[in-house]
């Protein structure tokens, strides 16, 4: 297992913070004069170990399906989710979702922060696994 935001065991390896390269922001960012604008920029921070190198060469390594569990796939991580959804190996991307006890669900959520992370949507279609073949996450109910 790689931990690319760090291990909760080590909290100094923890990375938190802006990571939307993708973003006219972070161009802005680059352009001030002023490192402390940079601290929590994670593509900076993750050169702080050798977690990213280590996920690269695993996706140059052979071909991969993406399971989505209970990841929003905000702009948070941008960035790196782009590197591995658009990644010449990544066969597809299966997201499970939440149901509710109504019923409901946020399948169409979590779709709609996965087709942010693309700048191919003709790719995003193909990658992301549609409803029919998805299913919810399970739940582990209280006093059980």
């Amino acid at each position: 297992m790689i931990f690319i935001h760090g291990d909760f065991t080590k909290p100094r390896t923890l990375i938190f913070g802006y990571g939307d390269e993708l973003d006219d922001t972070y161009n802005s960012l680059l352009k001030i004069e002023e490192n402390e604008y940079l601290r929590f920029i994670k593509s900076i921070k993750y050169l702080e170990t050798d977690n990213y190198r280590k996920l690269l060469e695993f996706i140059e390594s052979d071909c991969y399906q993406i399971y989505i569990m209970g990841h929003s796939c905000g702009n948070s991580d941008r960035t790196l989710l782009n590197t591995l959804f658009e990644h010449k190996n990544c066969v597809s991307i299966k997201p499970y979702y939440y149901q509710k006890a109504d019923g409901s669900d946020n399948y169409m959520e979590i779709v709609q922060n996965i087709c942010r992370n693309f700048t191919d949507m003709k790719l995003m279609r193909d990658r992301v696994v549609n409803k029919t073949f998805c299913e919810p996450l399970p739940q582990i109910k209280p006093n059980e």
